[in-house]
């Protein structure tokens, strides 16, 4: 089992870099492959809306730009992957810029294979369970509008199928520096629990 841990934050400390961490080491302990995908490093460039709209994106299901900034890698770690925590701090009640663009990317290359006529084409998140975590900082804001807005990218990517046991979005965590501690044990427990049932 695979596990896929998509990091939205540029930095390399506080809470939402320990919400990392932890999703990584309980994902291991439980048995799983895991790794981290920075999705703010290199820097991911925004959609160049190809052609005035679409570019490969629609009909290929990949970035023509993606090799030069690390786009395509990183849809080809989530191909591998059989489930998801993707972690986000908090900007201005969205999720942070860096996994915006990868996400609005992502989004045109997986969600477009729904619109074609060969059944075997599906997106990367079909069938997967995700658990999602967004993480405030200042006044604790914002949070569940963030959590809202990662689900709608799972969702277009058909990533939010049922039954919620073994697809879709599994569990939502919310983060803020007074419920830091024990938010981030229920992370751990939710990663485990994820794993348990897939296995």
């Amino acid at each position: 089992m695979k596990v896929l841990i998509i990091s939205g934050t540029p930095k390399k400390d506080g809470i939402c870099h320990s919400l990392v961490k932890a999703a990584l080491d309980a994902a291991i302990k439980n048995g799983a492959e895991a790794e981290v995908l920075d999705v703010t490093k290199p820097k991911i460039d925004h959609c160049k809306m190809c052609r005035g709209d679409w570019g490969t994106c629609y009909a290929e299901h990949y970035c023509q730009h993606g090799d030069k900034d690390g786009f395509n890698q990183g849809q080809a770690k989530i191909s591998e992957a059989q489930a998801f925590v993707i972690v986000s701090p908090v900007y201005w009640s969205e999720i942070s810029e860096g996994l915006k663009n990868f996400l609005d990317r992502l989004r045109r290359c997986e969600a477009s294979k729904r619109w074609t006529k060969d059944e075997a084409v599906v997106s990367f998140f079909a069938g997967k369970p995700s658990i999602l975590v967004a993480s405030a900082g200042g006044f604790g804001g914002g949070i569940v509008n963030t959590l809202g807005q990662m689900e709608r990218y799972i969702s277009q990517m058909e990533g939010d199928r049922k039954p919620r046991e073994t697809e879709g979005v599994t569990d939502y965590i919310a983060v803020n520096r007074w419920n830091k501690d024990y938010k981030t044990e229920t992370l751990k427990a939710s990663v485990a629990s994820m794993l348990k049932r897939l296995a």
